[in-house]
């Protein structure tokens, strides 16, 4: 959860912040830190990007089982398409499976959504996320909210997906603690960043 979290916090980050969009978010692109908070990576290279060169990192991300499925006509990654991409990820994380891998012809998203569709949505979780929640470190609620907001995510009409901020917003209100844990973590890095700059600044005028 904490790093389905960060990373829903970075993309919001992208897309509210900055107006920018990823179009190439993929598990290799997370980064995590020594307290497993996520950062995003290789973000901006689609404004630097020739058009021969998107359609590659696009035809790359359809290969890893990321890309939205629009993208085969659109050619373009837009926010909605990052999404897609998110929930990808959140799925990879609570099923441990890779995207990359098919089953019975199905990609992750399809076969998430089939095995919740018979009812055996056990079935579709990670054994560690299992062992967590009965451990009391998860809730059982919780992992299946978390799955049914990234299968609303992974949607396959795009008008259908929710925008970053309301995964965020929906994160949060299933693990609210959490929410406050990153917040306090994230305003620490920011008033530290802040107290070095500052430091910094006084070196140089001594």
């Amino acid at each position: 959860m904490r790093i389905a979290m960060g990373v829903t916090r970075g993309l919001r980050h992208l897309h509210v912040d900055l107006n920018m969009v990823h179009g190439n978010l993929t598990s290799s692109n997370v980064l995590l830190d020594e307290n497993a908070n996520a950062k995003i990576g290789d973000f901006g290279l689609s404004r630097l990007m020739t058009g021969a060169a998107s359609s590659n990192v696009i035809a790359t991300a359809s290969a890893l089982g990321y890309r939205a499925p629009e993208l085969s006509k659109m050619k373009k990654a837009n926010a909605k398409t990052d999404v897609y991409s998110l929930g990808v990820i959140i799925l990879e994380l609570l099923t441990g499976k890779s995207p990359a891998d098919t089953t019975n012809g199905m990609d992750l998203p399809q076969w998430v959504a089939s095995i919740v569709k018979e009812e055996w949505t056990n079935e579709v979780f990670d054994l560690e996320l299992m062992k967590d929640a009965t451990a009391g470190t998860t809730t059982g609620d919780e992992l299946l909210n978390t799955l049914k907001l990234s299968l609303h995510c992974v949607d396959p009409s795009p008008a259908a997906r929710p925008e970053v901020q309301q995964v965020m917003q929906q994160l949060e209100e299933i693990k609210p603690e959490l929410a406050e844990s990153l917040g306090s973590f994230e305003e620490e890095q920011r008033v530290g960043g802040a107290a070095a700059a500052t430091s910094e600044a006084a070196k140089a005028d001594d």
